[in-house]
């Protein structure tokens, strides 16, 4: 029968293995996972985070062009009614096997969309930018009566010749024109406001070939820095935007009177829009960061991917609706690190476990010779304590965290387990002392007897196969990751077969200790 297990064993060892060359679930696999849903502006932020997981430029670039792509076209379509949840019933239906999955819109998915669309700076999106922002933006007129405009206030010479129209006269017969305007948004989506042109008076059949207005925030002047100054302002729907101050060239005086008719008779109640979101790859990140701004997840994320860089040892999916942070967990299968990190995890823990099994055979070394236990662990400290020490002052020296001082603090993490082993070892010989069994026999009988439940084990046989099974799967757990959990299965066949014959073995006496010392622990945890 133990043959046979032990062939059982090799094979759910071997199942596995592909898992040490397969690509660990990171942070990055999971946003490309992830859904990014039906609303461009929020999803913006994910052009930041794909940039934050080292993402290639290109991956990049094709996503910010599929979600402006998207974005236009959310703004020139009607709204859209979301779809209801699905209910219990239809949910469950989609879990069962060989069930059509709902279909998701992932981040990978857009990507490759965007693969294929032109740039954002090309003409043709930009005059699809323009047409969506003169679909959804209209202006409102500022009067006199209402609000006083502050270049009015700086200039007095300006007098108001229509709602919205300011005028001043210029040298040479000229005039000097200006609008006072805010912008509402009528769309159903947030849009971006940045120092527009105006053009206005060029309506078909006006014989106008229209006036151009330079438009800026109409506020007093202030000291901003360049991002400031920079900024994109996102106007909600159904809201307005600041006021806009826009003034044009010095014009031919005929403007004076035929533009005030224009706009008393509200034929140029619409006027053109030009943005400048699109000009060159500076105002587009502009437009980036203002986009970025809207995501309500953003703050998670961020949190999130902090945790993704402090703990590589994650793994990481896909949140389970759209635009929401991957989710993780600490009790998570670890991935594997790689073989080289694997080697050099294999080498320290091997040296430490050379130089625990080395400390104790000097301690037993010593107390045969005659020498009392205290002195024995005094020495056996010092010689930790001293080991850490010359291997602080070996390190080279560094600031920050890579001073020695924190190096020092560092090596205790792998010198105080070598001591707590020393002085485990101590313990389990003299449990193998008193029986007169060694450890070697102890061992080979706890896999011997791996499916035995009807014979009986003694103490020391408990505590040795024990500690041989904790030694394999801490192994296993540092050096094999994510085959500790396969062989942590592996070890709990013996074990609890070795448990059960350790309970039948006890005395009425060691069990009410161990259950006075289990209710102990449990009042202990509890508290």
């Amino acid at each position: 029968m133990t043959h046979y297990l032990r062939r059982v064993l090799c094979i759910l060892l071997c199942l596995p293995a592909w898992a040490l060359a397969s690509e660990p679930s990171r942070f990055a696999a999971a946003v490309r996972e992830t859904t990014v849903g039906g609303n461009a502006a929020q999803a913006f932020f994910l052009v930041g985070v794909l940039r934050d997981t080292g993402t290639p430029r290109a991956d990049i670039e094709a996503l910010r062009r599929e979600l402006l792509h998207a974005y236009v076209a959310q703004i020139t379509s009607p709204a859209v009614v979301p779809a209801p949840e699905p209910g219990a019933w239809e949910s469950l239906k989609r879990r069962l096997p060989g069930a059509a999955p709902a279909p998701k819109d992932t981040v990978a998915a857009a990507i490759a969309r965007g693969h294929a669309r032109p740039d954002v700076l090309d003409a043709p999106f930009r005059a699809a930018w323009q047409g969506a922002l003169n679909q959804g933006l209209t202006p409102r007129w500022e009067t006199g009566a209402a609000r006083t405009p502050f270049f009015a206030i700086a200039m007095r010479d300006m007098q108001p010749i229509a709602p919205g129209v300011w005028a001043a006269p210029a040298a040479g017969g000229r005039v000097r024109l200006m609008l006072a305007l805010r912008l509402a948004n009528t769309s159903t989506q947030p849009l971006p406001i940045f120092r527009p042109d105006i053009i206005l008076g060029g309506a078909p059949g006006t014989g106008l070939d229209g006036l151009a207005f330079a438009c800026t925030w109409d506020r007093p002047d202030q000291n901003l820095s360049e991002m400031q100054a920079n900024a994109v302002t996102m106007v909600q729907p159904g809201e307005a935007s600041g006021p806009l101050a826009c003034e044009a060239q010095p014009a031919p005086m005929y403007w004076r009177d035929q533009l005030a008719a224009l706009m008393m008779a509200g034929a140029a109640a619409k006027p053109l829009l030009v943005p400048h979101d699109m000009d060159n790859a500076r105002r587009l990140y502009h437009l980036e960061l203002a986009l970025r701004n809207l995501a309500p997840q953003e703050e998670n994320w961020g949190r999130r991917r902090l945790v993704a860089q402090q703990e590589p040892a994650r793994q990481w999916a896909p949140g389970a609706k759209p635009l929401e942070p991957p989710e993780s967990s600490p009790w998570a299968a670890r991935p594997h690190q790689g073989w080289k990190t694997s080697a050099a995890a294999l080498k320290y823990f091997l040296g430490g476990t050379v130089l625990a099994l080395a400390l104790f055979a000097g301690g037993r070394g010593l107390m045969r010779v005659g020498v009392p236990k205290f002195a024995v662990g005094v020495v056996t400290l010092l010689a930790g304590a001293g080991l850490a020490v010359l291997a602080t002052a070996s390190l080279d020296g560094g600031t920050g965290y890579g001073h020695p001082l924190y190096a020092g603090i560092a090596l205790l993490g792998i010198f105080g387990p070598v001591l707590l082993c020393v002085l485990a070892l101590h313990g389990l010989q003299t449990l193998l002392d008193n029986e007169e069994i060694s450890g070697w026999d102890a061992v080979a009988k706890g896999w011997r007897s791996a499916l035995d439940l009807n014979s009986a084990t003694s103490r020391a046989e408990f505590w040795c196969f024990l500690a041989h099974c904790a030694w394999l799967w801490a192994l296993a757990r540092i050096c094999l990751a994510p085959l500790d959990r396969w062989i942590g299965l592996a070890l709990m066949v013996p074990l609890l077969t070795l448990t059960v014959r350790r309970l039948r073995s006890m005395t009425s006496t060691e069990m009410l200790g161990l259950g006075l010392s289990a209710a102990c622990l449990v009042l202990l945890v509890l508290a």
